[in-house]
């Protein structure tokens, strides 16, 4: 890729400004916890492996003698599929009801995950020098070792490029959040249009150096890395959040049926998890309500209630120094029981939530979270009422957002966002 510019830089704020994040582990995605490598199934039963996919919640892996194998995530049983046809695979993607290999000479084959018939569906060699591959929205997305960027129809064998040829040096390419996922050789961490080819960098320079395997659920990149480190990553913001040890050696990461999975140097088939559970409980996408049906909230109700001196009172009430606070969450039922099931995820939440900081001056908040600061961010005040205040951010990550802000009394406050996520802090004054 080009040297990172003024479209590729990302700066502090926009870490801070998904703090949210690392906050969202609870009831949503497990992106945080103790998290360490639970074997599954016959040890050492995938030494050969050379390729791998999920499909239609099975992991499809290909042996270095060639045979296809579908494995259930759960208990890492398996089952032979078709014939030892496979030997040359160097890339297996999960297409529209089957799967697509990518051999050494660049040929491209559709496999019938059924009964491992295959057929070509384009020119031998067409995928030559493919040195990284991801399949977003039915299309197989490839980049060449000459840093050509190709978005084909696995179907018809057909293909197009895209943009300009700026990712020589991708090591890695995943699909999510609705946009490519590119990491380099050098460890550095891009966001790619799969419309255009146009690219930003995110997060800290070369902190993905370590990358040996990945998965992606959403909008959050899992990642083990040579050190140990299980990483999960906001692909938006390029914030990490270290999730477990244990994980060097790993060859391959899989989401399948919400289970993280894997397959590390031994042959050995595993689950990244310190509770058994799945990764997420979450709504799956082709059944999730799109942004568009969910109604836009409003602060109408608040401005029409706007009281000018209530207003001012609690724009002075709110001045000052805040620290997270966690009495709130720890009565809420919904918490206990998530407590009760991955104690060790609740507690790093806690942790994180006991050190941030907010400083509010007339001029503009600033946040600190993990020890990183970012601000003053301006913001102004809409309305006010009650004890309810409500402000709009004029600058940083979250500009343009307007938030309820709540007390309890006069050290105690909940910060709500009127966005549909509707995410919410509590503080408190020290």
């Amino acid at each position: 890729m080009r040297l990172p510019g003024a479209n590729g830089e990302m700066d502090m704020t926009n870490r801070v400004g998904s703090l949210l994040f690392a906050l969202a582990m609870i009831g949503t995605t497990a992106h945080a916890g103790n998290f360490s490598k639970s074997p599954v199934g016959s040890p050492g039963g995938w030494a050969g492996t050379i390729a791998g996919t999920v499909l239609d919640g099975k992991i499809y892996t290909v042996e270095s003698g060639g045979s296809l194998y579908a494995t259930d995530p759960a208990d890492g049983s398996w089952s032979q599929i078709g014939s030892a046809d496979f030997a040359n695979t160097a890339f297996l993607f999960a297409a529209e009801n089957a799967l697509a290999s990518i051999e050494q000479d660049g040929t491209l084959y559709l496999i019938n995950p059924a009964d491992g018939s295959w057929q070509r569906p384009g020119p031998a060699g067409g995928w030559a020098n493919t040195a990284a591959g991801a399949m977003l929205n039915g299309t197989l997305y490839t980049i060449e070792s000459s840093g050509s960027l190709y978005a084909s129809d696995p179907a018809a064998g057909t293909w197009r490029k895209v943009g300009e040829a700026d990712f020589a040096a991708t090591a890695f390419l995943f699909a999510a959040g609705g946009q490519l996922v590119a990491i380099e050789k050098s460890g550095n961490f891009y966001l790619i249009n799969p419309d255009d080819g146009s690219w930003e960098r995110t997060g800290d320079f070369a902190a993905w150096a370590g990358t040996a395997a990945g998965a992606t659920l959403g909008g959050v990149l899992y990642t083990a890395e040579t050190d140990g480190a299980l990483v999960a990553t906001d692909v938006a913001s390029g914030t990490r959040v270290p999730v477990g040890s244990g994980f060097d050696g790993v060859r391959f990461l899989f989401l399948a049926n919400n289970l993280l999975c894997g397959i590390d140097a031994a042959g050995n088939f595993f689950h990244a998890a310190g509770t058994g559970q799945a990764v997420a409980e979450a709504t799956p996408p082709a059944a999730a309500e799109s942004p568009a049906a969910i109604p836009a909230p409003s602060t109408q109700e608040d401005e029409a209630q706007n009281d000018p001196a209530r207003a001012g009172a609690l724009t002075f009430q709110l001045m000052g120094q805040w620290a997270g606070d966690t009495a709130p969450l720890e009565q809420d039922p919904e918490f206990m029981k998530q407590k009760e099931a991955a104690p060790e995820m609740v507690q790093q939440v806690v942790d994180l939530m006991k050190g941030m900081k907010m400083s509010v001056t007339l001029d503009g908040i600033t946040m600190e979270v993990m020890g990183e600061k970012a601000g003053p961010f301006a913001y102004h005040v809409v309305a006010g009422h009650d004890d309810t205040l409500v402000i709009e951010m004029d600058g940083g990550p979250k500009q343009g957002v307007r938030s309820r802000i709540v007390f309890s009394d006069p050290k105690h406050l909940q910060v709500i966002e009127v966005t549909p996520e509707g995410k919410a802090m509590f503080f408190q004054k020290p």
